[in-house]
């Protein structure tokens, strides 16, 4: 006998439910909500699944055969189930019981997994901090933060799930440059695609951060398409990102915006006091700048950039040298290519894109 989900069921028994929350090709994940003296009634976990708690104190489990076990069932404790396990759950503690149970829908290829391979990147910290458990299928890690504490950079090389055990405010910021915020409360359930390069920090002012993050061992599920244009906002805190120098002495990036099909950018760029482009030069798009901060000009035409000014220089049009008289930040917008090709003036190709 089959339920409509496709978890097989016994005569008098029925599938893992209260609430589906998240579901694709690789796991399903359940809320489950007790409060004591309430019995969830007999389940057939016909796939191997992960128990998560979030609140509870203790649960007994009934088995087909009678029997029965008392556990604890504190803030973070967790429980792996095997394919086949059938019993019911009655909350027999003083406080709601509040869990995840996350079915992982194993597939062969999940079966011939190298035991050597460890899916790590020594090139950056671990993605958590403790592993909790590992077996062939899945591997579980803590995160544990307090208020204002942050995780290192890290590189997620599998697919995997989030289940936040007490938390509150969180911000991670990419490799990329970007900064993306989020909520991730007590309860919160998140699933992420492998690929991911990032620091994740802490910015709750009164919570600490718990989190149990479950790996799932598919060497093969595909990385993100990163032709596909970005579904969310995007922010960049400039203050914490690094200057990346360029091959012209006292020229430094920030790169914001890249679009690789057409060639444009934004970039916050930085000249040092007493350096600039040496030689006069021509644009193969619209080069667009607004000055931030110091003093640039424009020799020949002694076109001066301070604080608050916008500056266009239409495609092909011939212009420079530069100078600049102090320190200088400027907002660099291109709608295309920058050159033509390649100036003299820098020995590294990616500097002049």
């Amino acid at each position: 006998m089959m339920g409509g989900d496709g978890v097989a069921l016994t005569e008098n028994h029925t599938p893992v439910e209260h609430r589906l929350i998240l579901e694709n090709e690789l796991v399903r994940v359940w809320d489950v909500l007790l409060y004591p003296g309430e019995l969830l009634k007999h389940r057939d976990y016909a796939l191997p699944s992960l128990v998560v708690v979030v609140e509870g104190d203790r649960t007994e489990t009934v088995r087909s055969d009678g029997s029965r076990e008392t556990l604890d069932e504190t803030p973070g404790a967790f429980r792996y189930l095997e394919a086949g396990e059938s019993f019911a759950l009655k909350n027999v503690g003083s406080h709601r019981y509040w869990s995840r149970i996350v079915e992982i829908k194993t597939a062969p290829h999940m079966r011939n997994i190298d035991p050597k391979e460890t899916f790590y990147d020594d090139a950056y910290a671990p993605v958590a901090q403790k592993v909790l458990f590992e077996n062939e299928l899945i591997r579980l890690w803590e995160i544990s933060l307090p208020v204002g504490g942050g995780h290192p950079t890290h590189h997620h090389m599998l697919p995997y799930v989030i289940l936040s055990v007490e938390g509150g405010h969180n911000q991670m910021k990419w490799q990329d440059g970007r900064t993306t915020r989020s909520y991730e409360g007590p309860g919160f359930v998140l699933f992420r695609e492998p690929g991911g390069i990032h620091r994740l920090y802490n910015m709750d002012e009164t919570k600490p951060y718990l989190n149990r993050l479950m790996e799932i061992k598919v060497p093969s599920y595909p990385l993100p398409d990163l032709e596909t244009p970005l579904t969310e906002e995007v922010l960049i805190d400039t203050t914490e990102s690094e200057w990346r120098p360029k091959s012209l002495e006292g020229l430094s990036e920030i790169r914001l915006f890249t679009n690789e099909e057409t060639g444009a950018t934004i970039s916050l760029v930085k000249f040092a006091k007493g350096s600039g482009i040496p030689e006069p030069h021509k644009h193969a798009s619209n080069q667009f700048m607004f000055c931030l901060s110091g003093e640039y000009v424009y020799t020949a035409t002694n076109t001066v950039l301070r604080p608050g000014s916008f500056y266009w220089n239409p495609k092909g049009n011939v212009h420079g040298p530069t100078m600049a008289n102090a320190d200088s930040v400027l907002l660099e917008i291109y709608d295309g290519p920058h050159y033509p090709q390649k100036p003299s003036w820098y020995t590294d190709d990616k500097d002049a894109k």
